[in-house]
């Protein structure tokens, strides 16, 4: 009885896990919060910025899409957003610009699941 409450559980901790894992991770960073004096310190205390570090380390091998708003504003902003996550070590290879984020004062950064 209680190898079957204990394996129960863990297969249940299991199955959680593997959900959160698979999902894509969709995050929010808002022109308020980029308006800040820039520099690597400084951007991994952006709780946004944070998470998507965090979450690309746990698997190297997904890919980081930003969505932003179109114009030239937004391809400045993301451009500049794409070159501090190069400088903090993610591999600009695998970084995806896509124009189209929900909002013009949005990007929005996705954490891709890797394709097998």
């Amino acid at each position: 009885m209680i190898f079957k409450v204990i394996f129960g559980s863990f297969t249940l901790s299991l199955l959680i896990s593997i959900n959160v894992y698979a999902q894509d991770v969709n995050i929010e960073l808002r022109a308020e919060t980029w308006d800040i004096p820039r520099h690597g310190e400084t951007l991994l205390k952006v709780p946004e910025l944070s998470m998507v570090m965090q979450k690309w380390m746990e698997n190297p091998s997904k890919r980081i899409e930003l969505r932003y708003p179109g114009g030239e504003e937004g391809e400045l902003w993301v451009e500049e957003l794409k070159g501090w996550f190069v400088s903090l070590g993610v591999p600009s290879s695998i970084i995806q610009l896509t124009p189209g984020s929900n909002a013009e004062d949005v990007i929005n950064i996705v954490i891709i699941k890797a394709e097998k």
